[in-house]
């Protein structure tokens, strides 16, 4: 006797991504930041996740907490993080990756962010 057709409920495949949760930062960096992924043809979303592939493979350290480099550290103010970057998703091994080297800093995974984008601006693009 052949088997019956029963219909079984989908299996749940692993978490194929992480997501890294929105990032406060000041408007003027986040301006930069969209104008050099919308100059390269990529959304926001996409722009932060490949600069976060990047830093995988570059692995540059982080500072503990560093005020952008452009703005309140000269002038002796206090920087306003006043606008957001979006969530994004990276594949599991890459946010373990900047979760480890953020710790490694003594810095939180949004400063973490912040850092990159700051870098990316400064290196103009």
């Amino acid at each position: 006797m052949t088997g019956r057709y029963t219909l079984k409920p989908k299996q749940k495949a692993g978490r194929l991504v992480d997501s890294i949760h929105e990032t406060r930062i000041d408007p003027a960096s986040k301006d930069a930041f969209r104008a050099l992924a919308a100059a390269q043809g990529l959304s926001m979303r996409a722009a932060l996740a490949q600069l976060v592939e990047q830093h995988v493979v570059i692995r540059e350290r982080f500072q503990l907490l560093c005020p952008r480099p452009w703005g309140g550290a000269t002038t002796g103010e206090r920087v306003r993080y006043a606008a957001t970057l979006p969530a994004f998703e990276v594949a599991p091994d890459v946010g373990l990756a900047l979760l480890i080297d953020a710790n490694r800093a003594g810095v939180r995974l949004t400063e973490a962010v912040r850092q990159l984008v700051w870098r990316c601006v400064e290196a103009g693009g």
